[in-house]
C-alpha cells in the first residue's frame, strides 16, 4: 500500500470524476430536499451543520476560512462539537490557535491571496472573500469533475442574509463583485481542465455567469465518466437553463 506523509498528496483525486454537492448558506437552500443528499459526496461550510439533523445526512468534508465560526459560541459549535465525527473538516491555516478539532480529521490549508485559483491545497488557497471558493478549489483537489452550488444566493437581504438566523447578522454587499468574480474565474478553469462548476440556485446572482441546472435534477445522476458525458451533462445544465 502506498502511504503518504502529506495528507494532501493523499487527498488529490480522491473523488476521481465524482459529482459533489457544496453546501452555500443562502436562504434558498431551505427550498432543497437535502434528503438525496444521503450517501454523496457533499462540502458544508460554516453553519451547514444545521441542516443534517433536518434532512437526515451527513456531510462528508466541512469547511471554514471564517474566524467568527470558531470564536462566535454558537456559530463555534457548528464547527466542533455538532459536526459528525467522520466528516472531515478543513480550515483556513491561521484559524489554528482559535480551532477545537475534537475527534474529526481536520486538515488546515494556508491563504494565498485574495483573487485567483490554487490546484494544490497543501499549497494554498485563493479566498475570494467567500468559503465557497474554499470548499470549490477543495472539490477541485479531491478530482471531482461536477461541483454544483446549492444555496450560493450572493444577495445579501438585511433582513435574512443567510438561511439561519443571526443576532448580528454580517451582510457581505460590499463583496459580492469580487465573490462573483472569484466564482466565475473558477468556472472559467475548470471548464478548461473538462469539468464543471453549475450553480443550482435560481436566486443566485451567479446566474450570468455559471450554468444553471437545479439539484433535483442534478442529484440522481451518474458521475460523468468520460467526455461524452460531460457533454451530455452540460447539455442538460444548458436545457434546465432555459426552462
Amino acid at each position: 500500500m502506498r502511504l503518504f506523509t502529506d495528507p494532501w498528496a493523499h487527498l488529490r483525486g480522491r473523488h476521481h470524476g465524482e459529482t459533489a454537492f457544496i453546501l452555500g448558506n443562502g436562504p434558498s437552500i431551505c427550498r432543497e430536499d437535502l434528503s438525496r443528499l444521503r450517501g454523496r459526496l457533499s462540502i458544508g461550510m460554516n453553519a451547514s451543520t444545521q441542516l443534517e439533523t433536518a434532512h437526515g445526512f451527513v456531510q462528508t468534508y466541512y469547511t471554514v476560512s471564517d474566524r467568527r465560526f470558531l470564536t462566535h459560541p454558537d456559530k463555534r459549535r457548528w464547527a466542533t462539537g455538532d459536526l459528525d465525527p467522520g466528516t472531515v473538516r478543513v480550515l483556513r491555516a491561521d484559524l489554528r490557535p482559535d480551532d477545537e478539532p475534537g475527534p474529526n480529521r481536520t486538515l488546515y490549508t494556508p491563504h494565498i491571496r485574495r483573487d485567483g485559483w490554487s490546484r494544490d491545497l497543501g499549497i494554498g488557497f485563493h479566498y475570494g472573500c467567500t468559503t465557497t471558493m474554499l470548499a470549490v478549489q477543495l472539490a477541485a483537489h479531491l478530482g471531482c469533475r461536477r461541483i454544483c452550488l446549492l444555496g450560493v444566493d450572493l444577495r445579501y437581504a438585511p433582513e435574512s442574509p443567510r438561511f439561519y438566523a443571526e443576532v448580528d447578522p454580517q451582510v457581505e454587499d460590499a463583496f459580492t463583485s469580487v465573490q462573483i468574480w472569484n466564482l466565475s474565474n473558477a468556472g472559467r478553469v475548470l471548464r478548461a481542465e473538462g469539468r464543471e462548476l453549475i450553480n443550482c440556485s435560481e436566486a443566485s446572482l451567479l446566474r450570468p455567469y455559471l450554468p444553471f441546472a437545479r439539484f433535483s435534477e442534478l442529484a440522481d445522476l451518474p458521475a460523468p465518466a468520460d467526455p461524452a458525458m460531460e457533454t451530455g451533462m452540460r447539455d442538460t445544465a444548458t436545457a434546465c437553463c432555459a426552462g
